[in-house]
């Protein structure tokens, strides 16, 4: 017997049944969003366990309050900032106890399985690269260049995420093109990078 949903199953649809309480639906979306938010919380920690006991919470947040969550234009946004939101309330009080990270390692590599901003996956030389440039860029423009480019997350829901306004958002992306360009070693490489950039800004 095929399953019901599948992995091109529209979120729309797999959030409806959701929240009408069919759990082939619910099983779905985790699967299709535990390792993007496991991702994301790594941004935050290197505390892993902390990050999957959060996200285990959210889940079953999500499943027990399913007939009251709202209906979402965007399933990813919306997965995306509740666990930002459960996260970094989970590090607040752990402050001692948990580093936060302050920066957004790993970026490449996720570039490269998802539309890769450098497309010669091959290149391992060009991704270290790419990633010693993008350690270098302050926080907040790695966390915004990441919901924009990795999440493919619109301005005005990053915006709505990191509760700033959508032309602050598209400042820190200019900001963090800008300097890419200054810190980019070799010209080539980076107008390959910014191209990509541009095809999505």
């Amino acid at each position: 017997m095929s399953p019901r949903f599948t992995k091109i199953t529209d979120d729309a649809v797999l959030w409806s049944y959701f929240r009408e309480g069919d759990e082939e639906a619910y099983t779905e979306l985790a699967r299709r969003y535990y390792r993007t938010l496991l991702q994301y919380g790594q941004k935050f920690t290197p505390n892993v366990q902390l990050i999957e006991d959060a996200l285990q919470d959210l889940l079953v947040h999500l499943w027990l309050h399913r007939e009251t969550i709202n209906d979402t234009p965007s399933v990813r946004f919306y997965l995306l900032k509740s666990f930002r939101h459960r996260i970094l309330k989970t590090i607040k009080p752990r402050t001692e106890e948990v580093e936060l990270t302050g920066r957004f390692d790993d970026l490449v590599p996720e570039f490269s399985r998802e539309d890769s901003l450098i497309q010669v996956e091959s290149d391992q030389a060009l991704q270290k690269q790419m990633q010693g440039v993008l350690d270098q860029l302050p926080s907040r423009q790695q966390e915004v260049i990441y919901l924009r480019f990795f999440q493919n997350l619109k301005p005005e829901e990053i915006a709505g995420l990191l509760s700033i306004n959508p032309q602050s958002v598209s400042n820190i992306i200019q900001r963090a093109l800008g300097n890419l360009r200054e810190l980019w070693p070799s010209t080539l490489p980076y107008m390959i990078a910014v191209c990509s950039f541009c095809q999505i800004v």
